[in-house]
């Protein structure tokens, strides 16, 4: 099945992408559409578009990266809540914790994690590596 888009562009993005086509000797539709299933990736493909920052999250990490030292000294192992900007509960069941913060702070965002020995820990993702001899 094949559907028709009207998509405005820019008239350099339009120049481009005209000139793009004739250079390939194809009609300016049929090069677009071409280019984008050669390279727009398939649903099935894996590809995670990354996500958008958000500034609560950013600040409340920052919090927490702030409070570390302090927070391993104190509560390591535990689970600690920062809510604008500070220490506002923790616990050593992070269930419990959980069900104090989203009755105390309902839809709103709370950086929620267990101190470790990093403020944030390392992830390392082993991958197969294949050769010949």
């Amino acid at each position: 099945m094949t559907l028709t888009v009207q998509v405005p562009l820019s008239e350099n993005t339009y120049k481009r992408a005209k000139q793009w086509a004739e250079y390939r000797q194809r009609e300016l539709g049929e090069a677009i559409a071409d280019y984008l299933a050669e390279t727009l990736p398939t649903l099935n493909s894996g590809y995670i578009p990354p996500a958008d920052i958000d500034p609560d999250v950013e600040r409340e990490k920052a919090a927490y990266i702030r409070l570390f030292p302090q927070l391993h000294k104190q509560y390591y192992g535990h689970y600690v809540a920062v809510h604008q900007g500070q220490l506002v509960d923790h616990d050593i069941d992070y269930g419990t914790l959980v069900e104090r913060i989203e009755e105390r702070y309902p839809d709103v965002f709370v950086w929620l994690t267990q101190v470790e020995d990093e403020p944030i820990g390392t992830m390392t993702i082993r991958s197969p590596y294949f050769f010949e001899d």
